[in-house]
């Protein structure tokens, strides 16, 4: 419906329709940014850089925020409603201890190093899997396959499939199953434990794709006996997916790049479920991976610190994995997550019952588990707008002077103190989208905080096609009601204005401010309901860019071409020569492999498309034959070293380039980051 909407509109209709929702911050981004460069707005690397102006933000907003409830709780409660007065101060005092905590876990940068390692420790790599496709599982093998530190790949199916067991020995990796699927990813872990010897455990996700370096970057922490697990970020590879504002910024961003190197500072990096690497006899001390959730990460970590252990974080982007494709994927990630973590509260390991645990410690795994609270927060203030433009209840009563001295230099402050915390790893407007779009699955998550939630482990889809539309809006219910609710409410004001509205009358400030913000905030609702149901991403496996010689027999004879992109699926190539669709033809591709060695990859592919371009003829094709060992090869490729590229700006084999004084890296790779160290503590910048 939106779909055949946006294709009827004049072209200057839908480019004003765009800006007037602000849709244009996603739209149109994602493939603009150069390879290894900064995905964030400029003023986010300007706050980077400016450390003492982004605490005096912070601390201007925090100290006014607190004179602005101060005046809201003593002096705008007499004659306003008790009902709406309490739910607009609930959301107000959310809002100052979320910029209090992102201050907190925000207020130091410290650079990132790689500790040596001395004591080479053996290492074994846990790939987890059950349902994923057998091209997610093999482009994962074969990333552990590049990995340059010695090690054993292990592929733990708890599918028990045949194909899989070929897949590992295709890559190398060692295959291991059970007799059933207890406890789902913890008890795949936990059985593999006992029947593997190395000291650390490398854990991945089915569909995360280790860079070559990934244990040369963490094993060195280690070298401290206390240490019990290392965490690196998650980031994907799939840069169309849902939660992705451009390539390589994403809704995630901020969590793995400011809050978790704030959080290792307090001794309260947790593992996320992926990238990660475990020591063993630190789990085998606890009994292994807890199974009381469906969070076994989060709750785990606690387990072990607990017990004495400690955890690290490495701000460095050492694994590629593939992001939730579509709404659904996205949304069933999402509500497991939240119902995992919040059941801790119900346990032991409870940051508010653990006492073992330092406080700063208990203080910020409570405030990860608070986090939930912030899309429940949009949609109470959203029924609390709804709900004042509706009855007239006023939250507050105030003049024209106290609005413009104490509400809106809070407002402000607030706004750009967290825009510059964040320091752009995501905007205000961003931010709003996420929550609006998880509101409703968080609101129903609270409950697990006091009685956890019986549900089954559910893997997260890793392909699919998203078409949008109705389907999605049919997602967002509560979304959709708060758009007609306040599209109605200011129809019915703006006629109060004109003195034929059936709605009771407002004070004269309310009567203009209170439509005001409610069209403010129908934006924000209409311009995600608009983003959703307008997203059309129908290609199942997301295409890597490279770029590779090839040679295209055709029946007129060979034609040289340039490798543009590929998948296990399809190649796109531009071709010298035009090729007829429905030609099969093998195509010879030149691929570097994670060693910077070139072979020889033959592929037998059909011609769907065949378009001309400014240099030769865009060919879009299909792969119908393609050998095992082939496939691999193609796989390493577009998994490791366009990832790679993609990343860090350069192919895994190549030097570090130099850069330019002032100019910062690209949001996986921290500007201050060193790399590899070696034995002997030497850094090659």
């Amino acid at each position: 419906m939106v779909g055949r909407l946006r294709n009827r509109l004049h072209p200057d209709a839908g480019r004003l329709l765009r800006l007037a929702l602000g849709t244009a911050w996603i739209a149109g981004r994602v493939g603009t940014e150069a390879r290894g460069r900064d995905a964030r707005p400029r003023y986010g690397r300007f706050f980077e850089r400016h450390h003492r102006l982004t605490r005096t933000i912070a601390l201007a907003a925090l100290a006014w925020g607190a004179v602005y409830l101060t005046w809201r709780v003593g002096w705008t409660g007499a004659g306003a409603s008790p009902v709406t007065f309490a739910m607009l101060l609930v959301t107000e005092l959310y809002g100052i201890w979320a910029l209090g905590t992102l201050t907190w876990f925000s207020w130091r940068r410290t650079p990132v190093t790689r500790p040596p390692i001395v004591s080479h420790p053996p290492v074994d790599v846990y790939v987890c899997t059950y349902d994923e496709p057998e091209e997610v599982v093999l482009a994962t093998l074969a990333g552990c396959r590049a990995l340059r530190y010695p090690h054993t790949t292990y592929l733990l199916d708890d599918g028990r499939r045949e194909n899989m067991r070929a897949l590992a020995e295709l890559t190398g990796a060692r295959y291991l199953t059970r007799p059933d699927n207890s406890h789902a990813k913890a008890g795949n872990i936990n059985a593999a434990l006992p029947r593997t010897d190395g000291e650390l455990v490398f854990v991945l996700d089915a569909d995360h794709v280790p860079m070559p370096d990934a244990l040369d970057a963490l094993v060195g922490y280690f070298e401290d006996p206390q240490v019990a697990l290392v965490q690196s970020p998650h980031d994907f590879s799939n840069q169309d997916s849902v939660q992705h504002y451009a390539v390589g910024r994403h809704e995630q961003s901020l969590f793995y790049h400011v809050i978790c190197p704030g959080k290792d500072r307090h001794g309260a990096a947790f593992w996320c479920g992926s990238a990660a690497v475990i020591r063993r006899d630190a789990l085998l001390g606890i009994g292994g991976v807890a199974t009381e959730t469906i969070a076994e990460d989060f709750h785990t970590t606690i387990r072990l610190q607990r017990h004495g252990w400690t955890s690290r974080y490495h701000d460095e982007v050492l694994v590629q994995g593939l992001a939730p494709h579509d709404l659904d994927g996205y949304l069933l990630q999402r509500d497991r997550w939240s119902r995992g973590n919040l059941a801790v509260f119900t346990l032991r390991e409870s940051p508010l019952r653990a006492r073992e645990l330092r406080p700063l410690q208990r203080l910020s795994y409570f405030v990860s588990l608070a986090s939930y609270l912030a899309p429940p927060m949009r949609l109470l203030l959203l029924l609390t707008l709804a709900l004042v433009l509706w009855s007239g209840w006023l939250p507050m009563r105030v003049d024209w002077l106290a609005l413009a001295t104490l509400w809106a230099p809070a407002l402000v402050l607030n706004l750009a103190a967290g825009s510059a915390l964040a320091r752009g790893y995501m905007r205000i407007a961003e931010t709003t989208h996420y929550e609006l779009m998880t509101m409703g699955i968080y609101a129903r998550a609270l409950r697990c905080a006091i009685v956890p939630a019986k549900t089954a482990f559910k893997v997260t889809p890793k392909e699919g096609i998203d078409l949008g539309g109705t389907h999605a809006l049919a997602r967002l219910k509560i979304a959709c009601f708060l758009a007609f609710a306040l599209t109605a409410g200011i129809v019915m004001r703006v006629l109060d204005l004109w003195g034929v509205g059936p709605l009771p009358d407002l004070p004269p400030i309310a009567d203009v401010l209170i439509p005001l913000l409610a069209v403010i905030e129908l934006r924000r609702v209409l311009r995600t309901l608009v983003l959703v149901a307008g997203r059309r991403q129908r290609r199942l496996i997301y295409r890597f860019e490279g770029d590779a010689p090839a040679v295209c027999l055709t029946p007129g004879g060979s034609v040289s071409a340039r490798l543009l992109d590929a998948n296990a699926a399809g190649l796109g190539l531009l071709a010298t020569a035009p090729v007829d669709a429905g030609v099969r033809m093998p195509v010879r591709l030149d691929l570097e492999d994670s060693e910077g060695c070139v072979r020889d990859v033959h592929v037998v592919a059909e011609v769907r498309s065949c378009r001309p371009a400014a240099e030769g003829f865009v060919l879009g094709t299909r792969i119908v034959e393609l050998e095992p060992a082939a496939r691999v090869a193609l796989m390493e490729w577009c998994y490791v070293v366009c990832s790679h590229h993609e990343v860090r700006g350069r192919r895994p084999g190549e030097p570090v380039p130099a850069r330019p004084a002032g100019e910062p890296a690209r949001v996986p790779q921290p500007a201050a980051i060193i790399e590899p160290v070696v034995a002997t503590g030497a850094a090659v910048a």
